[in-house]
């Protein structure tokens, strides 16, 4: 995770130039719910998530981001998805848009329901996204499995978008969003020659998000 908190903190200034799927991401998935109360948003970045809510707090891993989102929105904390440094219930709502995939689920996912009185909404990456990457999206089916157990489902549903970009501007996305990370590579981090090799072979490159609300249980 540290290489990981390294690559976004280094993007935090150029993220929001390139990061267009994620724009457009945040924004579908604030109208699928009202969101009301106080807000935590899980892997909040620069706060594209956060544009427009009211009383949110913010938590990233990447000190960059984090820093960026504070000069915006006033309340951030450094922390991990795994293990957010806060108390059961402790938010209205929680969001995450574009951050969960990164993540292992197993662990989010029930975290971020822990700290939600009320309503949990996400925007996640799912299998299908960028395969030529080789990167392990999580599978829609995962998700479900482990959202039942804790919460009611209100909304679910996946929907592709494109990544507006092709040949070496797509490189170039890949770097200046600070997205050319794959756990299963050694060293985390794809290489200059492998994302060169990659994208010959990529027509359409496409992002499969899956988009679900749920209500919390108890």
């Amino acid at each position: 995770m540290k290489v990981l908190s390294l690559k976004f903190s280094r993007a935090c200034n150029s993220y929001e130039d390139w990061a267009l799927p994620q724009r457009y991401s945040a924004e579908r998935l604030k109208r699928i719910e009202d969101i009301k109360g106080s807000v935590l948003d899980v892997g909040c970045g620069t706060g594209l998530m956060s544009q427009g809510l009211q009383e949110v707090v913010g938590v990233d891993i990447a000190m960059g981001m984090a820093r960026v989102y504070k000069e915006r929105f006033g309340k951030v904390v450094l922390g991990d998805a795994h293990n957010l440094p806060f108390k059961d219930k402790s938010f209205d709502c929680v969001v995450s848009n574009f951050a969960l995939h990164w993540t292992d689920i197993n662990k989010s996912l029930p975290e971020a329901l822990r700290v939600c009185k009320r309503l949990f909404l996400c925007a996640l990456p799912v299998e299908g996204s960028l395969p030529q990457t080789g990167f392990p999206f999580p599978k829609v089916e995962e998700v479900g499995s482990i959202l039942e157990s804790k919460a009611t489902i209100k909304s679910f549903f996946v929907e592709d978008i494109l990544i507006p970009f092709q040949g070496w501007d797509l490189i170039r996305f890949f770097h200046y969003t600070g997205s050319s990370y794959n756990p299963l590579l050694k060293g985390g981090i794809i290489s200059k020659r492998r994302l060169e090799s990659m994208i010959k072979t990529i027509d359409k490159p496409l992002f499969r998000v899956l988009f679900f609300s749920c209500e919390v249980k108890g």
